[in-house]
């Protein structure tokens, strides 16, 4: 196992171990009497042991096992404290700090640790020893990790997204200014505002590990109200995501999950009727695609069944001929309608029709998208495409209607200058195909654009469902600068716009919605306008 992730914690964490061992053994030295002393100290040196032995840091596993065992006879009371037995405890200290200290700096740990273990028994013994220099250099040090709220990580963050907007602002000036010094120092500023947001960034990015270790206990505990027997898979587990994307991921997975084991995995006697293994299998998979991450939950359950999806939707309210007219895939994300759900029986974690639109909301509240995927007797996929990073993101401005957006640059194929008379009955020619062009202020319940001899066109890549790999175009005003903005989410009653996932405050102060592609889009594809 790769364990070279997690050395800044081992480092972090036996660190401050050995500051509460060291603050211990002085404070026994004073008062052999106190207890509770002992007692902490066995658990420093029981944390030191067992997080050593895992990352394979075998001396210093070796070491602190043997100081623990001292402990654990003083704690017993077979054995009295000593001037000597503390003298041998802080020399030992001594040596486990440089053992540490070799780990740090990436140094063999291929050192003879049998003086010290001798000194300890000797200690014990009450045998004489000879007088010796401190294994370590005495020292003040400061750990070189340090715990910071990540509240502190979101506010530099906003921070940064100010002053990324700032930026705009004098990008903007230096087309009009004729000064080659105040056109460097804006590009020297920019290039420093990068940096200090890549530095943000990375301090703020997690594994998905640290989310899914959670999993295997929530399906246990769902598994036994359930009565099933489920095994868990995760892939990918390493693949990093901003801290904020992550947590906000949490919730969204459970509901997964339940759904999963509730409905999704049948009961054993189903599944061996079926040929299917006696036990359930769930997978996680992460991956990275450019800027985003897919996460993918699947299960090897019964699926879904479309009609039934159809039948549960047309009964909710969903108009028949709208419902009689959705391909499976495009059924399929009717289980996201409040209050629908198809399970036969409620269950206690599932089955009351919450969850998936609640799922659905907050994977696109992220900046995402949602996909599900079912086969009849084959399974579940439910997919979450999520950005990698959040808050701070490379922007297009554009104008409809006189009214400023500002439209992801990840999501933009190009754009164009096309004359009146190229677009036909709202298609344009595009390397060889046909290309949808549609007025962006249609789409937004804006006035329709007047007609001009010139159009700017947004090409975007269509989104994950049946249309994926499409493009089209969206036509607007005119488009602006490209700007860094930092996005923030929309709240209630914002929340529930259409078309939009969240705001930013551009150079002159003005608020300027950011656009929600996949929705656009997803209208667009399929002509609701």
């Amino acid at each position: 196992m790769d364990t070279s992730k997690y050395k800044a914690l081992y480092l972090q964490e036996t660190n401050e171990h050995l500051l509460g061992i060291e603050k211990g053994l002085l404070a026994i030295e004073k008062d052999p009497a106190e207890a509770s002393v002992l007692d902490s100290l066995f658990r420093h040196y029981h944390s030191i042991k067992g997080m050593s032995a895992s990352m394979g840091y075998e001396p210093v596993m070796k070491l602190s096992h043997a100081q623990e065992d001292l402990l654990s006879l003083l704690r017993s009371k077979k054995l009295t404290l000593t001037t000597e037995i503390t003298s041998a405890l802080l020399y030992c200290l001594d040596a486990l700090k440089n053992l540490v200290k070799r780990v740090e700096e990436d140094l063999p740990l291929e050192v003879d640790i049998s003086p010290f273990v001798k000194r300890l028994k000797s200690a014990v013994e009450g045998r004489p020893v000879e007088a010796r220099e401190s294994a370590a250099p005495a020292e003040l040090k400061l750990s070189n990790v340090m715990k910071v709220e990540g509240k502190v990580f979101d506010d530099l963050l906003a921070t940064v997204g100010d002053l990324f907007m700032a930026l705009s602002s004098f990008k903007s000036l230096t087309h009009i200014s004729r000064s080659i010094e105040f056109k460097d120092s804006v590009y020297l500023l920019g290039k420093s505002i990068n940096s200090i947001h890549h530095s943000i960034l990375s301090a703020r990015m997690l594994p998905i590990e640290d989310l899914t270790e959670g999993l295997p206990r929530v399906i246990r505990d769902i598994s036994k109200q359930s009565g099933k027997k489920v095994e868990l898979k995760v892939e990918g587990a390493g693949i990093s995501l901003d801290r904020a994307i992550l947590e906000s991921l949490g919730a969204p997975m459970v509901h997964i999950i339940r759904n999963a084991v509730d409905h999704g995995i049948e009961p054993l006697t189903e599944r061996m009727q079926a040929g299917k293994s006696p036990e359930g299998n769930i997978t996680v998979r992460a991956s990275a695609k450019k800027d985003k991450v897919i996460i993918e939950v699947a299960d090897d359950g019964k699926g879904i069944d479309c009609d039934k999806v159809r039948e549960k939707a047309i009964k909710s309210g969903v108009p028949a001929e709208r419902v009689r007219a959705m391909t499976d895939r495009e059924a399929l994300m009717l289980v996201c309608l409040p209050g629908l759900s198809t399970a036969e029986a409620v269950t206690d974690t599932s089955g009351r029709g919450v969850g998936m639109d609640v799922v659905k909301e907050m994977t696109e509240g992220l900046g995402g998208a949602l996909v599900i995927e079912s086969a009849p007797g084959k399974g579940t996929k439910i997919i979450m495409e999520v950005p990698r990073t959040t808050s701070i993101i490379k922007t297009l401005l554009v104008r409809v209607e006189g009214e400023p957006f500002l439209i992801p640059i990840s999501k933009i194929e190009r754009v164009a200058e096309v004359r009146h008379e190229d677009i036909s009955d709202g298609v344009l020619k595009h390397n060889g195909a046909d290309l949808p062009v549609i007025p962006l202020g249609r789409l937004l319940g804006m006035e329709e654009e007047t007609e001009s001899p010139v159009y700017t066109v947004i090409i975007v890549e269509s989104g994950r469902d049946e249309n994926a790999g499409r493009l089209i175009g969206l036509r607007v005003d005119d488009f602006g600068d490209e700007m860094e903005a930092y996005i923030k989410p929309l709240v209630p009653p914002m929340s529930k716009l259409w078309g939009v996932s969240g705001i930013a405050v551009v150079g002159d102060g003005r608020p300027v919605f950011l656009l929600d592609l996949p929705q656009i889009v997803s209208k667009a594809a399929h002509g609701a306008y």
